[in-house]
């Protein structure tokens, strides 16, 4: 990831290469390449050209171009602006003519293979580096190559070498590094030390470029602790700073994160709005590795919360598809562990299993948040598939990564018949005053089930309405579904069979146009009961007989046992 510095030094200033950022570096390096050659009638290269060498979107080499025309005071007036901007980069020595670099030399080779996502060979290359830029590049491609043990080494030597040379500004930049490296291991002691080492190297300088990262950082706590207020505070500041310094990185995290407040909040069309653009960056290649990766997973973990799988299963196909310009095939994990949430909502459980078992293996060395949270969705999986024991032992080891396990213990709980354990341990869940409206929607739809299961008409009204309203707050089709469906389990278990099948009806329609077949099954099931209730013994039957069809398709065991035994006392 690039440093920036402000986008223009007082007039009577020389610019130097210190002045640019990495990635401006190397557009000025694309751009005159050819001028730097024996051909006498070269041109400077083209914006496609560059794309294509840098392997970046035309519009992000575009964008680098404004912020070096305006860095070295090219003129809006002069028609050929590009040339204008190799002759001057030359003039100042700001590019080297590729015979200064040696053929054979690794270090170079490395910085080109990071560029190109050759995370193994460039490790390989920068093995020997000492210069701490090199170090810290080391760092992170052993970082994105899996070999993490050595990217912290690797990290902590690029910090000693920035503090050597007396780059404060540098050394807290990779101490932000280093508590993101430990935080996600979990080893928050360590995580600690690293985030006050950075935040004494740069708190004297709120104004810098690095700070924007101790901002993320910060805003990463904020998150966890569901501190809204701050995450947006923070999520300001890091846009304000990338704006300053022209940082493509640090906007499009600042956006990120307004778009996922804004999207808690209820705001949901402007939070789309703000996370679609900072994806936009992100997945063509114009972020670094980390930013695009953040980018990544905040916005589809807005999507989940919002129960909106559509729209993440649409952006994960997307990432899938960009994957060679934005390198996030080197991601370890976080990736696969938002796609089985899709796979599994959709219905593509062999898929999903894959992909999760596979998550675990990639994240349980390095990222294990991610490994609690694919844990417990495989938990769900395994619960949906009549696997309980093996649900339970997933939601367990969820447990002890942070991950809170409920509701899925609590329906694996009712489906073994332990109702009054289940009862009580959903009821406890519910009682966190840290969750907001979307982190309750699954426990309550979970009490629901429960509800049901004893016969408890309060509790289903009592989550039916707060659930419709969460639905009418957010707007999304499934969270809507949960509320009919939440409101139909509350009038069966009343005797209200009429309300109940109009309910029941419009959840099935909704689940389907959500792409979530197993709860659309589920809402058939229960909307035979009630049509059973009302002397509709014809009709109860087709909707039994369609349920079971839909649980045989998915292999939804113990589900399909039951409307077997179900469809047995009605012939």
């Amino acid at each position: 990831m690039s440093l920036s510095l402000p986008l223009s030094k007082a007039y009577d200033e020389v610019v130097t290469g210190s002045d640019l950022t990495r990635r401006e570096t190397d557009v000025l390096v694309a751009l005159c390449r050819p001028l730097l050659s024996d051909d006498v009638i070269a041109q400077p290269a083209s914006v496609k050209e560059i794309a294509s060498e840098l392997v970046v979107t035309e519009a992000a080499v575009k964008q680098h171009l404004l912020h070096l025309y305006d860095k070295l005071r090219i003129t809006e007036g002069n028609e050929r602006r590009r040339v204008a901007l190799a002759r001057e980069a030359i003039r100042l020595g700001l590019v080297e003519a590729p015979a200064r670099v040696s053929a054979d030399d690794p270090l170079h080779a490395g910085r080109e293979a990071f560029a190109r996502y050759e995370w193994e060979r460039a490790a390989a290359l920068l093995e020997g580096a000492e210069g701490p830029d090199d170090v810290l590049l080391l760092g992170e491609a052993l970082l994105w190559a899996n070999r993490h043990d050595e990217s912290l080494t690797a990290k902590e030597r690029a910090y000693q070498a920035y503090l050597r040379a007396g780059d404060e500004r540098r050394a807290g930049y990779v101490a932000v590094l280093l508590t993101v490296h430990n935080a996600v291991r979990l080893d928050m002691a360590v995580a600690g030390a690293w985030l006050a080492r950075a935040e004494k190297l740069l708190g004297p300088d709120p104004g810098c470029r690095e700070h924007g990262y101790l901002s993320f950082v910060l805003t990463l706590l904020k998150e966890a602790a569901g501190e809204w207020d701050a995450v947006l505070e923070l999520a300001g500041r890091m846009r304000e700073l990338g704006r300053k310094h022209a940082d493509a990185d640090l906007e499009a995290l600042g956006l990120t994160f307004q778009g996922l407040v804004a999207t808690r909040r209820g705001a949901r069309e402007e939070g789309e709005r703000l996370l679609d653009e900072a994806m936009a960056s992100a997945v063509g290649g114009e972020l670094g590795m980390l930013a695009t990766g953040v980018v990544y997973c905040r916005t589809i973990c807005a999507c989940l919360a919002l129960h909106d799988y559509r729209r993440a299963g649409e952006w994960t196909d997307v990432v899938d598809r960009c994957g060679h310009t934005t390198g996030l095939g080197g991601f370890p994990g976080d990736c696969r562990t938002h796609r089985t949430v899709v796979l599994v909502k959709r219905g593509a459980w062999a898929e999903g299993e894959r992909e999760a078992l596979q998550a675990i293996e990639e994240t349980q060395a390095f990222d294990l948040p991610h490994t609690g949270a694919v844990s417990y969705e495989l938990g769900e999986l395994r619960r949906r598939q009549g696997d309980l024991d093996g649900a339970e032992e997933s939601f367990l080891r969820a447990h002890e990564l942070g991950v809170n396990p409920r509701p899925g213990i609590s329906l694996v709980q009712l489906a073994r018949g332990e109702v009054a354990a289940a009862a009580e341990s959903i009821d406890g869940a519910l009682e966190d005053a840290g969750l907001d409206a979307l982190a309750r929607a699954p426990f309550l739809a979970a009490r629901v089930e429960v509800a049901l299961a004893c016969g408890d008409v309060d509790a289903a009204r009592a989550a039916a309405r707060e659930l419709d309203e969460t639905a009418q707050a957010f707007g999304t089709p499934a969270l809507a579904a949960d509320a009919a469906y939440a409101g139909g389990a509350a009038a069966v278990t009343a005797g209200d069979t009429a309300d109940a099948a109009q309910l029941l009806k419009r959840a099935h329609r909704l689940w389907l146009d959500a792409e979530m077949p197993y709860e659309a099954a589920r809402a058939r099931e229960l909307l035979a009961e009630a049509q059973l209730a009302s002397g509709k013994s014809d009709s109860s039957k087709l909707e039994l007989r369609a349920a079971r069809a839909a649980f045989g398709h998915l292999g939804a065991v113990l589900d399909a046992e039951r409307v077997d035994r179900r469809l047995a006392t009605l012939v």
